[in-house]
């Protein structure tokens, strides 16, 4: 890791914090009210949650962590409608999220939504965002918002998902221990230090994973080595402390990881009911070794008579990633500051909120390509094929209102200007090569409207209308099946306008309940293509226009005493309006990657601090090509964990939390994730077949 570059990105950091003096705390919200900036959001105890016109879920508490492996994040976050999270079981390209079709045909890590973490962004500049340094063991709260927010978060922002760690212990010091061992040579090791000393609070956390897989290295040994292990180190600090009339967040963290990539499945290999690596991953060696270190700060107070948020971040990430066909050499800086500021006022027949802010952010790509030379027993590089230097600018300008009226409706209206810049400097010009050094811009406006009608009945009607917008990443304008450097001229943004509505209710103060329905149209939408020559790749081209067009039904509370159950319902339509290249029409086809029904639930039964939980989730057969001729085959899968949350031994603050979890219990065998436009028909990833683990946590203190 470049260090000196670290110390120069610092400055950001510093610029952020120096706007403030310290004075004094701020008071921790309560229970029953979320800051999901800048609309207040008032929670029922359960994921669904009401007094926004826009569909919003909280997961939050035990429920995140209570016997996960902490491997995934989707053994963390289910059961929640319009969120789609395919566990690819493979590091290499971590786990695919998307919401409501935003985010599905992403190759690696997260694409169509934006990502935070402690309001810290975990989405660059050009919309891509990665997932493997996140505190699993740490999480307090996932707030999810289904549905475009690119009116408050601009590029790739199809929906938005915060993460958030736990707040630190009150206590002066405690500390808590976890270790999961299960198949497939599962191992984790997890622990966390926090506490608060005066006004200051800390949280430090690590840990380390390591995982065999279950894809053997061929079909004829089945028993023999596995392909695709990973090893992962993760380190995680967070420190509060007063600053000016509010409270500043201290992030850092460190990665270290090397995974490899077992790669895809076709579908003959698929019905022969084997879970083999790919062989030409394996001869290439493919595998993703990477380090990355991010910084941030995040100020929330008042200023006067303004509630004022001030975020300010950097990334540092180095990247060996050999694959089919090609080693990908990437440095890669980025950072960025955000500004918010919100004011309420009291009026005869309500209130009044409206704020403003802005942000800048920054991404500098150093990337070298090279041959990927099979001569090599294990993969290895040859010749230098693309060497180019690529930066991203990205400045946007956002403005939102609310009325609420003493009778129970409420307006929401919002606008947001984005331009972001991509420019590259073409640094291979070897044997006549042309110089493909050029820029792109893109900028899109975003506006967003919405109403709530509240009260009627004990029932809540909204609707809104919004406008999402999304740039290709630079890996996906530097990919060109031309071979070419520089970036692709003729991939341009996609953009969506979204209307949607729906109800939410309370039943008998034991039960929330959502449904909504949506429908989201896209112009220019981004659709991956492979070709022969380069199978190892994805590239990219715009579809003439895509529509999804669902509804969700969401069902939270309690059965009885002890007893509890949340059941989520997704159905998506998502279909090619107008769709036609040079291989065919595909107008009227399914879009390729996502489940057009879903239903995820999870009963919870509790006694004392023992539990047990049962997940049952259905998925629908999947396409998996434009022209849709092929999906994969639907399945059923049911989990279940038990186990004691908390137990207290002797009279000291000493808990043990003992825990046994069996996964796909009924040994299905099934296709975890899939590949849309898979060269060479490998469209399919494999889950695991029955696998068990058990872990320990240990916590001394409260």
């Amino acid at each position: 890791m470049s260090f000196p570059v670290i110390r120069r990105l610092s400055l950001i950091l510093v610029l952020g914090a120096a706007s403030v003096t310290p004075i004094s705390a701020e008071q921790e919200d309560p229970d029953s009210v979320v800051q999901l900036s800048p609309v207040l959001v008032r929670v029922l105890g359960s994921a669904i949650q009401t007094q926004s016109p826009t569909p919003v879920s909280v997961v939050a508490g035990s429920e995140l962590t209570r016997a996960n492996g902490g491997a995934f994040l989707e053994e963390a976050l289910r059961a929640v409608p319009g969120v789609q999270i395919q566990n690819r079981f493979n590091f290499g390209v971590g786990e695919r999220l998307a919401v409501r079709g935003f985010g599905s045909r992403a190759q690696f890590g997260v694409r169509g939504i934006r990502v935070l973490v402690d309001g810290i962004p975990a989405t660059l500049p050009d919309g891509q965002a990665t997932l493997d340094h996140l505190d699993l063991a740490g999480l307090g709260r996932v707030e999810a918002l289904r549905g475009p927010g690119a009116s408050l978060y601009g590029n790739g922002a199809g929906g938005v998902i915060h993460f958030r760690t736990l707040e630190p212990a009150s206590v002066p010091a405690a500390a808590s221990f976890r270790t999961t061992a299960g198949s497939h040579g599962l191992m984790n090791y997890q622990g966390n230090v926090t506490g608060t000393s005066g006004d200051i609070g800390y949280r430090v956390g690590f840990s380390r994973l390591s995982f065999d897989n279950f894809r053997p290295q061929s079909s004829d040994a089945p028993d023999g080595d596995m392909y695709g292990a990973v090893t992962k180190n993760v380190f995680n600090s967070t420190v509060t402390l007063p600053a000016g009339n509010g409270s500043m967040r201290l992030v850092a963290n460190v990665l270290d990881f090397d995974a490899e990539n077992a790669g895809s499945m076709n579908r003959t290999d698929l019905d022969a009911g084997h879970r083999a690596a790919r062989f030409f991953n394996r001869k290439s060696n493919a595998h993703k070794d990477g380090r990355q270190f991010q910084g941030g700060t995040a100020w929330t107070g008042m200023m006067g008579d303004s509630d004022v948020e001030i975020a300010s971040w950097i990334v540092r990430r180095e990247l060996d990633n050999p694959i089919p066909g090609r080693v990908i050499d990437l440095n890669r800086n980025a950072g960025g500051v955000r500004a918010l500021i919100n004011r309420t006022r009291e009026v005869d027949t309500g209130a009044i909120s409206f704020g403003f802010g802005a942000e800048t952010e920054f991404q500098r790509d150093d990337r070298q390509n090279y041959q990927n030379d099979y001569n090599f027993s294990d993969g290895g590089r040859g010749s230098l094929i693309l060497d180019q230097f690529e930066k991203v600018r990205g400045v946007g300008l956002f403005a939102q209102g609310r009325l609420d009226h003493d009778s129970g409706l409420s307006l929401l209206g919002g606008l947001r200007y984005d331009n972001i810049n991509f420019s590259v400097d073409d640094r291979f010009q070897a044997a006549g090569n042309p110089d493909d050094s050029g820029s792109r811009a893109m900028d899109a406006l975003s506006p967003s409207v919405g109403v709530l009608l509240g009260s009627v009945d004990n029932i809540q009607f909204f609707s809104n209308v919004s406008k999402s917008f999304e740039t290709p990443t630079t890996t996906e304008l530097a990919n060109q099946p031309t071979g070419a450097g520089g970036f692709n001229s003729t991939l341009n943004p996609q953009a969506g306008w979204t209307v949607e509505g729906g109800l939410r209710t309370e039943i008998a103060s034991r039960w929330a309940a959502e449904g909504s329905i949506f429908r989201t149209k896209i112009t220019d939408g981004l659709v991956p293509f492979t070709v022969p020559d380069d199978p190892g790749r994805d590239f990219y081209q715009n579809a003439g226009e895509i529509s999804h067009t669902g509804w969700e039904v969401a069902l939270d509370g309690s059965l009885v005493e002890g007893a509890s159950m949340r059941v989520a319902y997704t159905r998506i339509d998502a279909r090619f309006d107008q769709f036609v290249d040079g291989d065919g029409d595909y107008s009227g086809n399914k879009v390729p990657g996502l489940a057009p029904n879903r239903i995820d639930a999870l009963l919870l039964f509790e006694s004392g601090p023992t539990f047990l939980e049962i997940r049952t989730l259905y998925q629908d057969a999947v396409p998996v090509d434009d022209e849709g001729r092929y999906s994969s085959d639907s399945y059923k899968l049911v989990d279940a964990r038990f186990g004691l949350d908390s137990f207290s031994l002797g009279q000291g603050n000493f808990e043990v939390s003992p825990f046994f979890a069996v996964a796909n219990l009924f040994d299905e065998f099934y296709t975890a994730s899939v590949i849309p436009n898979a060269w060479g028909g490998r469209y399919f990833e494999p889950g695991p077949g029955r696998t068990f683990r058990i872990g320990m946590g240990v916590t001394l203190g409260s």
